[in-house]
């Protein structure tokens, strides 16, 4: 009867591993051409506007995406090292408030650093685009704005108490 088990389960795990990989490398919404493609924008999750980006603005953002991951690859890093150095400091019943604090503030220094990257980086790609392309960039962000809290949850206040 345990064969059976075994059997049954390298089975389903075998038929589910086939579907993973059925698509295989560069599919799905976020993986076109680099992770822009002209039938997607760069809004989140590839819910963005059509943008119709040439290959040249293809080819720059690219460029740039490629950049921003070497240039931050240190940064990333750091910030995962002193995240778990921030949770095994709060672990830690011999910690007092001052080391955590301390350990917070240097998690957030490199947060910020990270973020400043990113404020860069959007910079750098805005650059790219056409007035048009920003336009409907604009426009789909104020869409996406507009449909925040509405969906699934508790909606406002506390547990939806509010």
């Amino acid at each position: 009867m345990k064969k059976v088990y075994v059997v049954l389960a390298a089975v389903i795990f075998g038929a589910l591993a086939v579907t993973a990989f059925a698509f295989g490398p560069g599919s799905g919404p976020m993986m076109g051409k680099g992770g822009y493609s002209a039938e997607m924008g760069p809004g989140f999750m590839g819910h963005g506007p059509k943008l119709d980006l040439s290959s040249e603005q293809l080819a720059a953002m690219k460029q740039i995406r490629e950049k921003y991951r070497v240039d931050t690859e240190a940064l990333r890093n750091d910030l995962i090292q002193k995240q778990v150095e921030l949770r095994t400091v709060y672990a830690d019943p011999n910690s007092n408030d001052a080391t955590i604090l301390a350990k917070q503030k240097e998690f957030d220094t490199l947060k910020q650093k990270m973020q400043d990257k990113m404020v860069q980086l959007r910079l750098e790609q805005r650059k790219i685009f056409t007035p048009e392309q920003l336009t409907k960039l604009s426009e789909a962000a104020q869409k996406f704005a507009n449909r925040r809290g509405h969906g699934k949850g508790f909606g406002p206040g506390a547990c939806g108490r509010m």
